[in-house]
């Protein structure tokens, strides 16, 4: 079962598998498995590792490739401006390192990164008053364009990413690939039908509502330009939950699935009970809401690009009402993941599988396609570099492989030699019975051959020699240079028996260089030289009528 792509999302609340089976366009589902984090004394990793081993013990992963999503929190993001347009990729690496070194509290030496240039500046917002301006004019700063180029950047401390790779390793799932969501979501974004729209119209916000935390990415023209990450999330919901109704974790984590909601214009409450559970989901949410609207003005204020819509993602964008509610609140339109959105992501597994609380996965499988994600983590002295250490548990059955390849190679070769042996054997009897009823007795090929009298005459061939582009290539390339002689062509007329050139020369020597030019040609037969005569400013004036043999 090699060579399958499987996307892992240690989250906060769950450890979530996807696996694909690589296509000739695109990866398909094949399976989705997802495992709680147990609560305990021991700390996250532990207790994550422990349950992604028992998911990787039942997928059975073994040399497959395993792409680790890194958690927005646990990495350091910035978008760079640099005055230069284009540098070869090599160059830029070693000017985001540099430049990261000021902005990122790690040496370099002790940190990895990858970053990703974001597309051309977009066009400028109409002025008020003019065809296609905003109704509200967008407030806060907005960067001007770039004289330059800027780059999306992610940076992680070594020891860090050694330990997320750690994890995976020790639970059996050694990662190729430590994946930001930066990447995964600009292509999620690219493959949902019903955003066709909104990607025409301007940047994409992917808002990922999950347990502890809430990953921002602005995607806009397939790429994404800015990336943050909010600390609010499902649980901090299930906490309002718990403290106002008193109710225990594991109750009032229940009825957030179960009865939470959010009131809004389009989705009012229907009675005073409702009401109270909007309120209380209001007040938690207002935290959220009001860092969500910083991020989009930073994205604004950095990279000049405005969000003009949302898609919302993550297992807390199933709390009911939740789209419209936000929508209201942020000024833009928000949509979530609808059944067409889950078919072209799902495939076969469309309904099986919640497409919105699996978002990161699957954008991560859409990245992975390539073998080579937008961004990686995993570069540098963490560079993944291919294990073939498991070809020696193979090597009998490879051994096997390749003497049954030679084997039949060798029989087919025995079969082909015995098929012309056979024809050989054929032909000579053939000869034998046509030369006995030629000459009285049974003569071999060679014997025929040797007994020839005459000479075998080689016939003409019907093709010419030179056709008229060969002779005209020819007398260009024959010539005399420029350097020795001045010469005017006026005429070059060429037919199946002769050559006619006529032109100028600067004086007589050069006339006779060109005579002996020509004359060096062997299909030129006869060249006669006319009269030379001298022109008005001085020049000689020549003709050539040559014969052509080769045409």
């Amino acid at each position: 079962m090699a060579n399958r792509i499987i996307a892992v999302d240690l989250g906060a609340w769950s450890v979530k598998i996807a696996i694909a089976q690589p296509g000739l366009r695109h990866a398909t589902l094949s399976s989705f498995h997802e495992r709680p984090i147990l609560d305990g004394d021991e700390p996250w990793e532990a207790r994550a590792s422990r349950a992604l081993a028992q998911l990787a013990r039942e997928v059975k992963i073994d040399h497959d490739n395993v792409y680790l999503a890194v958690p927005g929190d646990h990495v350091f993001t910035h978008v760079l401006e640099f005055p230069f347009k284009t540098l070869r990729r090599a160059d830029l690496e070693k000017a985001v390192g540099a430049e990261l070194e000021n902005v990122v509290p790690v040496d370099l030496e002790n940190m990895v990164y990858a970053f990703e240039t974001l597309p051309p500046d977009p066009t400028p917002a109409a002025a008020p008053g003019e065809p296609g301006a905003a109704a509200e004019p967008v407030r806060g700063r907005v960067a001007a364009p770039s004289s330059g180029m800027r780059v999306l950047t992610y940076a992680m401390a070594l020891d860090r990413a050694q330990a997320w790779l750690k994890v995976a390793s020790d639970a059996g799932a050694p990662a190729r690939s430590l994946v930001p969501e930066a990447g995964p979501m600009a292509r999620l974004v690219d493959r949902l039908p019903s955003l066709a729209a909104a990607r025409a119209a301007g940047a994409i916000a992917v808002v990922d509502v999950g347990h502890a935390r809430t990953d921002v990415v602005v995607v806009r023209a397939s790429r994404a330009v800015y990336a943050r990450t909010v600390s609010r999330g499902g649980k901090h919901l299930t906490e309002a939950v718990a403290k106002t109704w008193r109710l225990p974790w594991a109750e009032a984590e229940q009825a957030k699935h179960t009865d939470g909601f959010i009131a809004s214009a389009a989705m009012p409450a229907t009675s005073e009970a409702w009401a109270r559970v909007s309120e209380v989901m209001q007040g938690e949410l207002q935290a959220m809401l009001r860092e969500l609207r910083q991020t989009f003005a930073a994205c604004r204020a950095k990279t000049g690009t405005t969000v003009t819509s949302v898609l919302l993602v993550g297992g807390g964008s199933r709390l009911r009402g939740m789209p419209a509610w936000l929508g209201e609140q942020l000024g833009v339109p928000v949509a979530t993941i609808d059944d067409a959105d889950g078919g072209a992501l799902l495939g076969r597994m469309a309904g099986q599988v919640s497409a919105e609380s699996s978002a990161l996965c699957l954008g991560i499988l859409a990245d992975a396609e390539s073998a080579r994600p937008l961004l990686d983590l995993r570069s540098g002295a963490l560079a993944h570099r291919v294990d073939l250490t498991f070809l020696r548990a193979k090597a009998p059955q490879l051994a096997l492989a390749a003497t049954l390849i030679t084997a039949a190679a060798t029989t087919s070769a025995w079969f082909a030699h015995a098929t012309l042996r056979k024809a050989e054997r054929i032909l000579v009897q053939r000869v034998a019975e046509e030369s006995t009823v030629e000459f009285g007795d049974p003569k071999s090929a060679d014997d025929i051959l040797a007994s020839a009298t005459g000479q075998v005459t080689e016939m003409a061939s019907p093709l010419p020699k030179m056709t008229a582009w060969d002779i005209l290539l020819d007398l260009s390339q024959r010539m005399p240079a420029r350097d020795k002689v001045t010469l005017d062509v006026e005429l070059v007329e060429i037919d199946a028996t002769k050559v006619v050139i006529k032109g100028t020369a600067k004086s007589p020597d050069e006339v006779d260089a060109v005579e002996t030019a020509l004359k060096a040609q062997t299909c030129f037969e006869e060249v006669n030289r006319g009269a030379t005569q001298a022109t008005a400013d001085g020049k000689r004036q020549f003709e050539f009528t040559i014969k052509s043999g080769c045409m």
